[in-house]
């Protein structure tokens, strides 16, 4: 069993740990059958992630500026969504994972020409 590591940060008020980091081979992996495909889906799914965060910020900051708060990084990090805030983030986020995802489960047919 790999030891723990003290990590340099604390959660909460709470020392944090973390297990050593081993290094596998799955970015050696090709799961979609071509490379290239494996490389677009993973930026893909990296973009949807980067642009879920960016917006979560942007309604944060607009809550922060509707109460006259400035939305500082810290105000931002440190904003505590409400339960109703949170169920509506979710049906956003899950929205928003549809409309881009949703092209991976539509039905494909290679052209003839595709094939020879």
């Amino acid at each position: 069993m790999a030891e723990l590591t003290k990590a340099a940060t604390n959660v909460e008020g709470k020392q944090t740990f973390a297990a050593d980091y081993f290094k596998s081979d799955t970015d050696k992996q090709v799961w979609l059958g071509n490379p290239h495909i494996d490389n677009l889906v993973s930026v893909t799914l990296a973009l949807g992630a980067e642009i879920w965060a960016v917006k979560q910020r942007q309604i944060i900051s607009e809550k922060l500026a509707a109460k006259k708060t400035f939305p500082t990084t810290a105000a931002i990090e440190a904003y505590k969504p409400s339960k109703d805030e949170e169920a509506e983030w979710d049906a956003e986020r899950q929205a928003l994972a549809k409309r881009l995802y949703s092209w991976f489960a539509r039905e494909t047919v290679a052209p003839a020409s595709a094939s020879k």
